[in-house]
């Protein structure tokens, strides 16, 4: 795992120029903050919540809890949709990954990065193709010759418009005429039993998540970044089995559109304290094979307005 090295400088910054003054910190939190998961429990988002959100209350960062809920449904929307439309008091937050600017960028979405506040970048992990023990694909070259040779006779199952929508695209787009027929079927957990009852035949998941599945029957067959992860250092990368698919996913944290900005401050400094922790590191690390690089304020929204116009190309031919 990478741990940014900006982050002392992060830390510094908010001692100087973002810590609340005594009256904002007397003020926020006085009851418990919402934060919304919006997939179902089981995937790396909710675990990349979830390992933050005990983190935080045991060093009691925030002198309130952080109630952390599932609302799960349409690839991240629904939830997602719930903060948009919350108070902007900093009492209702977000843990999104990329699907919220997938989505914006590819028209699936009315709504996007413009409706909220980005608080602090989370972390990051690559995507990985996963297939159940058995499969008629026992390697990623067997799976993309088929995709290859009889497009739409393999089934995807997943989040349309969300990050694994993503990753199978970049399969796709690393083996030009190879095409899968996708199906909407949930997030990590809903995949997983989707191919264990041999609905679909292939998905994406994230580096954690195979270290959840793997010894229930998920097999890995190729990682979808530049290079191995050390989480299962034993699965290749697509690159180096000459496909040129790769695709990462980010998770960051959001408050709806208008929150003040003294309440993002408190919030981005729990988070970053959490963040540079030994315990979510090792766990981010370990169970979730996923990286950590701090943005806050500008940087972090220039970082994600980036990330949107990079996706409009690339969701432009995103179909079921």
């Amino acid at each position: 795992m990478v741990i940014s090295k900006s982050l002392g400088y992060a830390l510094a910054a908010f001692a100087v120029i973002a810590t609340p003054t005594a009256a904002s910190a007397q003020d926020y939190p006085t009851k418990p903050i919402r934060w919304i998961i919006p997939y179902n429990p089981g995937g790396g988002t909710d675990s990349s919540a979830r390992i933050l959100q005990m983190t935080i209350e045991q060093n009691k960062w925030l002198p309130q809890p952080l109630a952390a809920v599932n609302v799960g449904g349409a690839g991240g929307s629904i939830g997602a949709r719930q903060v948009k439309d919350a108070p902007a008091d900093g009492y209702t937050i977000l843990i999104h990954q990329a699907a919220l600017l997938i989505q914006e960028a590819a028209g699936i979405s009315d709504f996007g990065l413009k409706n909220f506040e980005p608080v602090i970048s989370i972390n990051a992990q690559c995507m990985v193709a996963g297939v159940f023990e058995g499969s008629p694909y026992g390697t990623y070259k067997q799976l993309m010759d088929e995709a290859l040779a009889k497009p739409r006779s393999i089934v995807w199952g997943g989040n349309i418009g969300s990050a694994n929508h993503m990753a199978i695209a970049a399969m796709e787009k690393g083996t030009p005429g190879a095409d899968f027929k996708k199906v909407q079927i949930g997030g990590a957990a809903e995949s997983y039993a989707g191919l264990k009852g041999k609905v679909i035949q292939v998905g994406n998941f994230g580096i954690g998540e195979i270290v959840a599945y793997r010894a229930a029957g998920l097999k890995p067959l190729a990682v979808l970044s530049e290079k191995r992860d050390p989480a299962i250092a034993d699965v290749p990368t697509a690159k180096e089995l000459g496909y040129d698919a790769v695709f990462c996913n980010e998770h960051n944290l959001y408050a709806p559109k208008g929150t003040p900005p003294d309440r993002i401050a408190i919030l981005a400094q729990a988070f970053s304290k959490a963040l540079s922790s030994e315990y979510v590191q090792k766990e981010y690390r370990e169970k979730l094979g996923a990286d950590i690089n701090i943005k806050t304020g500008q940087a972090l929204q220039n970082h994600l307005a980036a990330d949107l116009e990079r996706f409009r190309p690339m969701t432009k031919d995103m179909k079921p």
